[in-house]
């Protein structure tokens, strides 16, 4: 961890829009480009940083007699003042589509893009504690942290260092006084946090599949998918083609909680009702990602609580199931 004077991520913006590098930040609804550094807020968006890396729509490959384009996008961009939450959702994406089965689409994005994390206060529907921490590091090349007037800053990845190379007569190790300073904040921070949820419940959960408490909490769900779409790890698409001889392939994100997901040709859907599909989102999150990858796939952002039109709340039902 270094120390620079002043606001690194205001200085870093600059520097790479000098670089002609793409510069996004938060604003109220997403991460928005940006064309100078007073533009930077500190913000929660709405939307996750998700589709920076996998987009909502995404031609995969142009067709005619044959497969005439396939577009990789290779354009250099920087992410400024992402949450720690949404910087570790990145980390958890990469375990999908950079494990195994690698998808091209989505590696040249996350070679071509920087992101810059800097920690930050929970709001009302934060849980990210339960998970990791608002001073986390994953997923960042960069990880900033501001107290009076001050930056840490610590390069994360090789991507991070080659940033910071042009700042090394800026920056300086921190004093003792400074490194307290740091972990008082970060302990300050923690005590604000009035949510939290079981992160070790797999086995509850298994012991709950056929509980009744499903149709209960299904009750207010409206099946629309704001929670799925607005989840920063969520990661479920579909395939589609336009045109018959000539056109395109492209993906979409899809939903578990829309009735399609799981129609087959047969015409049968082994989950038909709506409480299945909302269970399963659950279920997908908090065990078969466990027993599938290590991981719970929820960093706790809170967008599904305080998005959700019908007023379903992740932490509460989660403490249900602990019940």
């Amino acid at each position: 961890m270094l120390v620079y004077e002043g606001d690194f991520l205001k200085t870093v913006a600059s520097k790479l829009m000098k670089e002609g590098c793409r510069v996004y930040a938060p604003s109220e609804i997403a991460y928005t480009e940006i064309n100078h550094d007073s533009q930077i807020s500190d913000v929660k968006p709405k939307k996750s940083v998700k589709e920076f890396l996998f987009p909502q729509n995404e031609v995969l490959i142009g067709y005619g007699d044959w497969i005439e384009k396939v577009p990789l996008n290779r354009e250099r961009r920087a992410v400024v003042g992402v949450k720690p939450c949404d910087a570790r959702a990145i980390k958890l994406l990469d375990r999908i589509f950079l494990e195994g089965f690698e998808d091209p689409y989505y590696r040249a994005r996350r070679e071509n893009t920087i992101i810059i994390s800097s920690s930050c206060e929970p709001d009302a529907y934060c849980f990210c504690e339960s998970f990791s921490s608002p001073f986390s590091e994953e997923g960042a090349d960069i990880f900033v942290s501001r107290i009076d007037g001050i930056s840490f800053v610590k390069a994360v990845s090789e991507k991070g260092k080659e940033v910071l190379k042009g700042f090394e007569s800026d920056l300086r190790n921190p004093t003792d006084q400074e490194i307290e300073k740091f972990r008082n904040e970060e302990e300050r921070v923690r005590g604000l946090f009035r949510r939290s949820v079981e992160a070790e419940i797999q086995e509850k959960m298994k012991e709950k599949f056929d509980s009744e408490i499903w149709k209960e909490i299904a009750i207010g769900c409206v099946g629309c998918g704001t929670c799925t779409f607005l989840c920063p790890t969520c990661f479920c698409f579909d395939m589609l083609d336009e045109g018959e001889k000539k056109g395109i392939r492209y993906r979409a994100w899809d939903s578990c909680q829309f009735p399609l997901y799981t129609l087959e040709s047969s015409s049968h859907n082994p989950r038909r009702e709506k409480w299945q599909r909302l269970r399963n989102r659950f279920y997908d999150k908090f065990l078969y990602m466990v027993e599938s990858k290590g991981n719970v796939f929820c960093v706790g952002c809170g967008r599904c609580i305080s998005e959700c039109p019908a007023g379903v709340d992740i932490v509460e039902v989660l403490q249900e199931v602990s019940r």
